[in-house]
């Protein structure tokens, strides 16, 4: 399976698991030009800006662990411009939150 197929599962069941726990999805793969946020997402009106790292196995470790310092801050920059363009909308949230959800797809043979 390809890398963006198997993230586009990923976001797909983050999605699903937001939903579940009463997360109203707001926008999937907001981009701008400083990069991409792949779940935005509000609750309680809290404001959740969400990167979803999806692997096959943890061989390379965590999933989370693959959201560097730059990556974290290319987000921060992505939420910035999310948050101007809603409040030219006069949308303010009570509160924001950076969440990562992992999904790890574990196959293992000859488990027993």
């Amino acid at each position: 399976m390809k890398n963006m197929e198997l993230g586009k599962i990923g976001e797909d069941m983050a999605a699903d698991v937001l939903r579940s726990k009463g997360y109203q999805i707001l926008r999937r793969n907001f981009r701008c030009g400083e990069g991409e946020i792949d779940i935005i997402a509000e609750r309680y009106g809290e404001l959740c800006f969400i990167e979803v790292k999806t692997r096959q196995s943890f061989h390379f470790g965590r999933p989370c662990e693959a959201v560097s310092r730059e990556k974290r801050s290319h987000i921060r920059r992505v939420a910035g411009r999310y948050l101007e363009e809603m409040k030219s909308k006069g949308y303010i949230p009570r509160r924001i939150d950076f969440q990562i959800i992992e999904i790890v797809v574990e196959h293992s043979c000859h488990a027993f």
